[in-house]
């Protein structure tokens, strides 16, 4: 409203803060002021025409008409005023009741996944969620991500767990994102990203490991059970290759220990052999898990990035019904990393 000083009309006063109810009843109360201040002013000009008519004749009449038009006017003032305020006396007070506030409007959320940003701090509102595995970023992506994203959905536990790696088919050098951090810097290095969906309750028989192509048990094996692998977000089995020991070697095949003058191995110093280097040769997956083969070089934390990794099953063994055979050459092919650790991870299919 304009900002003036308004009189006082029927004990009324507007001040700078009123509102719109208290300006209508003003204009209410002002103009019925108006009506009868006209009324009354009406009525003393029909009295001076009145004492005035003894000169002129026709001022009778003009007088006689104007106070019945006065009176007339008074009376449709008076009842509407009263027809108003007796119908509904709160008319008199305009007492508008105010409309709830609407509330602002819900944030949206950004659904559940993995985000990819080409720049840092994680700002770019068109980049889109990713729920699964990406073998090959593509053109659009490749070398080109700077930062990661990931939004979590405790409210149906599930949990994104992205690792990036600098080639394709999910090896090579490779990143693991702390999952309970929103936002992460990277170097622009990765080609392709394994987008890894937590499980807190799998229910596989677990994970075995064979020195012997396909399944073959009597070579010795090596089993990591659901009861290691499982447990509260965001656990992980994670060993050294070296600190696990295969089960039901062959005497003959076990590692010797020492020999004696004749160069034959001290039977009692025979022990059954590491999972490191280049002894696992078949990996039998029973349950939803993915398992991470991982050379971690001098200096390296458990958390990345790591030198060399190779995600099992790998991208051509995903769909394979039977044994997932363990090929060297990759590693090899990365200077020789031949992996250290293995980290095995429950996952939601």
């Amino acid at each position: 409203m304009l900002e003036v000083a308004y009189p006082t009309i029927a004990g009324q006063t507007l001040t700078q803060a009123a509102e719109l109810p208290q300006y209508v009843l003003y204009l209410f109360n002002a103009g019925m002021f108006v009506g009868f201040f006209a009324v009354f002013i009406s009525l003393i000009w029909a009295g001076v025409l009145y004492f005035l008519s003894p000169a002129k004749a026709d001022l009778r009449a003009d007088a006689k008409d104007m106070v019945g038009g006065a009176i007339s006017g008074l009376l449709i003032l008076a009842l509407t005023y009263l027809i108003l305020t007796t119908i509904n006396p709160q008319l008199k007070f305009l007492n508008f009741n105010k409309l709830p506030e609407a509330p602002p409007p819900p944030e949206q959320k950004k659904p559940g996944g993995v985000y990819f940003y080409k720049e840092a701090g994680c700002a770019d509102e068109n980049a889109q969620a990713n729920t699964s595995d990406i073998a090959d970023l593509g053109d659009a992506l490749k070398n080109q991500i700077k930062a990661v994203g990931i939004i979590q959905n405790p409210e149906n536990q599930t949990y994104y767990i992205p690792i990036l790696y600098d080639a394709i088919n999910l090896q090579g050098k490779c990143q693991y994102l702390n999952p309970n951090q929103s936002c992460h810097s990277v170097d622009s290095f990765a080609l392709s990203a394994s987008i890894l969906r937590y499980n807190q309750n799998p229910n596989g028989d677990g994970v075995y490991f064979y020195r012997k192509s396909y399944f073959e048990e009597k070579g010795g094996s090596f089993k990591v059970s659901n009861s290691e692998i499982g447990g509260a977000y965001p656990y992980a089995f994670v060993k050294r290759l070296e600190d696990l020991k295969f089960q039901n070697v062959p005497k003959e095949e076990q590692d010797c220990g020492s020999y004696d003058k004749n160069g034959e191995c001290v039977e009692d110093s025979r022990t059954a052999p590491a999972l490191s280097g280049e002894n696992i040769s078949s990996v039998k997956i029973k349950g939803s898990y993915v398992v991470l083969f991982l050379y971690l070089a001098p200096g390296e934390t458990s958390t990345g990035p790591w030198t060399y990794c190779q995600a099992f099953p790998t991208v051509n063994d995903i769909n394979k019904i039977g044994p997932v055979q363990i090929k060297w050459e990759n590693a090899r092919n990365h200077e020789n990393y031949v992996p250290n650790y293995v980290v095995i991870i429950p996952i939601k299919k």
